[in-house]
């Protein structure tokens, strides 16, 4: 029935083409470069008495097909990125039916306008270290987010994505991270709305991304600018007829990998080897686990191959004072994860309009609505089972279900393994839903005074409503009393910015001024309602009072932030740049003595290539040097923190029930932004007419007033304080080069490589050497209650501190050498005693391992065959260390669950030759004593994250130019992965990007798992 409807909806489009041909004519041509070759994607539109007429982009071999008037005069505009516009009479066009148009290069994109803070600039004018996201290949390419798109094709950007679980949030550091305590995301700023939510975005929507990295460049950002902006317009429309475009892809998704697990025969083998070191009688004889087999490969029984699919549909045009972009999105997704997935639908509408020759106004909207389906898998790094370590410690003899058609549970034998829920039963029985709509509006007048100066107000606001439900029946073997419990959250986002911007040339002298004031305010209320111990499944969670006990709290946090910003940009001869920013911020968050922070910074450029003796060297097509410095705040910690909070406490007094109020923590008057120096000196180097470019910067930030928790007294009646305390430095070079390797008639290929290394290292913790961080499980460690990482002034932030492993005691006579007084027997393993006191305890710890990579790098190939193109993206990361907590667990944890398979063979037993690697099973050392070097692992890695090869088919020229471009492709993502991590993958973190998390870096305790998918798809232009 859809493809009946899809043909007849072309059947009409193609009608409705042909009968417009009476009145209008058809113009072929070609663009094409002074030097003769073809300008794949120049524009060609068409500009008449009556109006604007059609506009169409030159296919790959720069050819093009326009419709003109039959009658009258009109004007053919061509324009391509990289080169300078070119207008055609219809007089010089003449009477023929084709028209070969060449366009002059001007300089490779430097009057190419990138978004900046409030405002745009041309590339060539730029002083701070800027970088645009290269979106040639992005409609074509699948993205699950937005913020995907400068995963490995950005210097200085690292994007991770932690948790692959359907929705799931990536997480970016720009040039390192700066705090130790609170986040350090980048700020995120959708069409001029600052702080915008980018959950929603469909990435189909977006015309470019810039990023702001240094000072000079996101001062103007102020307190929310130290860890740098990323600026995102969406797509507007444009004057001319109605532009439909739709695409389409659909594919499937599969595990990236799988761990290799101890099989039914092989587990029973174990546990009988189990009970032989332990003296006890063996749970299995040798017929039964003759019958075993291989059993049930319970992550086969968790995970499936899940399918993804997205529409995407949008409709622009306008005329010369009106402009719309209307586009609607449906994205599904279904976890690799049994009873996993993700649904979102999202309209969004943009608007501008020539209200007068002095007013313009326009809006940007959106609204969206999303679906999850959420499985119980260890996200926050936390001590209890989820469904993929239950599905690795499970059991392998046992079946999905019984004789009787019921989920088994490890129950047996006993006492040789744990009591354990159905990792299947646990996944398809209990549920977690998150229902979320958000709506973002901004609008905005313009207002001409005068040329050259402008008044812009803008007015938006952000809505955000979410609503998770859980439920856990009584069936379920985590809550055999059955839980229910509803968690809603709305949150409310206001903006007001008002600007005034001066844009004037005079002679050799241009001067740019912005200067505003902004307001804004975010609230947040939430509200939280738990029952077990139901009476009834029936209800899910639609009914909390079947539960007899149960437990209900709400929260309402509200924060504003208020303004003042200018920046000046001045341009003598067009080759020496100056641009100075200032930013105060007054912020609700904060100490009343620090309410506000200003926030300047300077930069200068030189476009040397402009100087007579460098146009001297043939060679050097662009030149420019660059140097700023600034000061940028991050503000992003917790509300209320800088004032004294109560908490109420419930007591009886002479049998009657009393309410009272204590203080919650001691206020701090002084508590302010941190802060942020950086100075960047960078240089863009273009090379043989820019078929070769360069761009390379070295940075150095110094982040002050670092925001930690620090220990108080006890005599203080409390125990910690949030105080400004520390430094930490970041500095680093990073490098991006593109090369056009051939650029000739239906052949174009070109290359990109970019690499960044980022130098991190702690400078100041106040009047402390070091300080314990990190979270681990305590399932893993329950006797060990110490932290993973440290703090330490000369070593980097997420320096992994832990036991150095030393191999395994052989022989007892190896221990009574040693003289080491730890209670240990040939088997287990050995570690370091640092202070040689014949004990290994806390005092013995050492860095053992760093979750900050030495170098992040990304490599792009866009290649062009005739109407054939071959997109490839590599990108990797070198030098990190992981924590696999998986090891404790699976190597040599609780001796009743299942192991990995190489357990049963690399295990220390007594008499082996070359038996140093793993333990004997039954030893408990490694687990109670804590984070040790043996269970960390290089994080290194290469991945082939992108293949994507297209075909334009000719359907614009056997339609008579209905179509305006049709494009079929297939996509592979995460086809290759290159590493020695022994985990389901090296790009892990079990611990969210979240308050209470930062500091925990690089912690594997088997989150939802990466994906490789394929894809299939259509993009069709009308």
């Amino acid at each position: 029935m859809l493809m009946r409807k899809m043909l007849f909806v072309l059947g009409m489009l193609i009608f409705l083409g042909q009968s417009l041909h009476a009145q209008e004519r058809t113009i072929t041509g070609k663009v094409i470069s002074s030097d003769n070759a073809p300008v794949a994607g120049a524009t060609v539109s068409v500009r008449s008495s009556s109006g604007k007429g059609e506009s169409v982009a030159a296919s790959a071999d720069g050819t093009y097909r326009v419709r003109v008037p039959n009658t009258g005069s009109y004007t053919l505009i061509i324009s391509a990125v990289g080169y300078d516009n070119l207008e055609v009479p219809s007089s010089a066009v003449g009477a023929g039916s084709t028209y070969t148009a060449t366009l002059k290069g001007n300089a490779k994109g430097l009057n190419e306008v990138v978004v900046v803070g409030y405002g745009t600039a041309k590339k060539k004018d730029l002083t701070g270290a800027v970088a645009t996201v290269s979106l040639t290949n992005s409609d074509q390419t699948p993205v699950l987010g937005a913020t995907q798109l400068l995963e490995g094709t950005v210097a200085g950007v690292q994007v991770t994505q932690y948790n692959s679980q359907p929705g799931a949030a990536f997480s970016v550091r720009i040039r390192g991270t700066n705090s130790i305590s609170y986040s350090s995301d980048p700020l995120y700023v959708l069409d001029g709305y600052a702080g915008a939510d980018l959950t929603g975005l469909n990435a189909t929507d977006i015309q470019s991304i810039d990023i702001l990295k240094d000072a000079s460049a996101a001062a103007i950002y102020g307190s929310r600018g130290a860890n740098g902006v990323v600026l995102i317009t969406t797509k507007k429309g444009v004057a001319g007829k109605p532009a439909v475009s739709f695409d389409m892809y659909t594919g499937e998704q599969q595990v990236a990998r799988r761990l290799k697990m101890m099989n039914g025969t092989q587990f029973a083998t174990y546990l009988n080897q189990i009970a032989t070191f332990n003296n006890t009688a063996k749970p299995y004889t040798d017929a039964q686990i003759a019958k075993i087999g291989a059993g049930t490969d319970w992550q086969k029984a968790i995970y499936r191959t899940a399918p993804m699919s997205n529409y995407f549909i949008n409709v622009s045009g306008g005329s010369d004072n009106n402009h719309y972009y209307l586009s609607a999105n449906y994205f599904d997704q279904q976890g690799v994860l049994i009873n996993t997935g993700y649904k979102r639908g999202t309209v969004r509408f943009n608007m501008d309009s020539k209200i007068s020759d002095k007013v313009r106004a326009g809006i940007n909207s959106a609204v969206t609505y999303a679906w999850t389906a959420r499985s119980d898998v260890n996200s926050n790094g936390g001590s209890t089972s989820g469904t993929i370590l239950n599905a690795l410690r499970f059991n392998p003899a046992l079946p999905i279900r019984d004789s009787a058609g019921n989920f088994t549970f490890q129950d047996g034998p006993l006492p040789y393994t744990d009591q354990m829920g159905n990792p299947v039963a646990q996944a398809t029985q209990n549920t977690d839903r998150q229902y979320d709509i958000r709506t973002l509006l901004n609008a905005f007048v313009e207002y001409e005074i005068i040329p050259g100066l402008r008044l812009r107000s803008t007015i938006g606001g952000e809505l955000y409503n979410g609503r998770e439900e859980i439920f856990k029946p009584t069936t379920s073997y985590l809550a055999p009393a059955g839980q229910a419990q509803v968690n809603t959250n709305n949150n409310y986002n206001y903006l007001n910015e008002n600007t005034i911007t001066f844009d004037k040339t005079m002679g050799i002298h241009a001067i740019n001024v912005v200067a505003g004031w902004t307001y804004q305010l975010w609230k947040n209320k939430s509200a939280n309602a738990s029952a077990t111990s139901l009476s009834s499944n029936a209800y899910g969670t639609d009914n909390l009072s079947v539960g007899s006990a149960s437990s209900v709290t709400s929260n309402t946090n509200k924060n504003n932030l208020a303004s003042g910003l200018m920046r000046v940009n001045y341009r003598l001869m067009d080759k020496y740049i100056f641009t100075f920013n200032m930013r105060a911020d007054g912020s609700s968050r904060f100490g009343v003595n620090k309410k506000w922070g200003y926030f300047p910074s300077g930069a200068f450029a030189w476009r040397a290539s402009d100087e007579k003796f460098i146009q001297n060297i043939s060679a050097i097509s662009e030149l420019k040097v660059r140097l700023s410095y600034g000061l940028t705040g991050n503000q992003e910690i917790p509300d209320y923190l800088s004032l004294p909070q109560y908490s109420t406490n419930t007591y009886y007094l002479d049998g009657a029930r009393v309410v009272g109020i204590s203080p919650n923590n001691i206020a701090n008057a002084d508590l302010a932004w941190e802060q942020t120096a950086s100075t960047d000196a960078g240089i863009d180097l273009g090379l043989f007419n820019n078929t070769l470019q360069f761009t390379g910067d070295y940075y150095n930030k110094k982040t002050t007033k670092l925001l930690y928790t620090v220990s108080l007294p006890s005599t203080s009646g409390f125990t910690t304080m949030i105080q400004n305390i520390g430094a930490v430095r970041n500095q680093g070079f990073e490098f991006a080069i593109t090369s056009t390797n051939i650029n000739k008639k239906g052949l174009r290929w070109t290359t990109t490589v970019n690499f960044s290394r980022n130098l991190n290292k702690i400078l100041s913790l106040g009047s402390v050497p070091y300080q314990y961080t990190g979270n681990v499980s305590t399932s893993l460690f329950p006797s060990g209650g110490q932290a993973s990482a440290i703090l330490k002034v000369g070593q980097p932030f997420g320096s992994f501190y832990g036991y150095k492993f030393l191999g395994i005691w052989q022989s007892a006579d190896e221990i009574a050498k040693s003289g080491t007084k730890q209670a240990v027997k040939p088997g287990d393993p050995h570690y370091a005693d640092l202070n040689a006191d014949g004990q290994v305890n806390a005092s013995d710890r050492m860095i053992i391992g760093h979750a900050l990579p030495k170098f992040t790098a990304g490599f792009s190939s866009d290649l062009r065959v005739g109407a054939f193109n071959l997109y490839v993206l590599i990108q990797g990361v070198y030098g990190d260390n992981i924590l696999n907590e998986n090891k404790i667990e699976m190597e040599n944890g609780t001796t009743g669950d299942n192991k990995f398979a190489y357990v049963a063979t690399d295990s220390w037993v007594p008499g082996a030759v070359n038996n140093n690697r793993l333990p004997i099973v039954t030893s408990t050392v490694r687990r109670g004593l804590g984070v040790t070097s043996d269970i960390m692992e290089d994080g290194s890695y290469a991945r082939l994250k992108t293949v994507t090869l297209s075909y334009d088919v000719p359907l614009p020229k056997l339609t008579g130019g209905v179509f305006k471009k049709a494009t079929v492709y297939i996509t592979g993502q995460n086809l290759l992965t290159l590493t020695h991590y022994s985990g389901y993958d090296p790009e892990v973190n079990s611990y969210g990007n979240s308050n209470g998390n930062y500091s925990s870096l690089n912690t594997d305790y088997n989150p939802y798992p990466n994906v490789r998918s394929y894809m299939a798809g259509i993009k069709l232009g009308f």
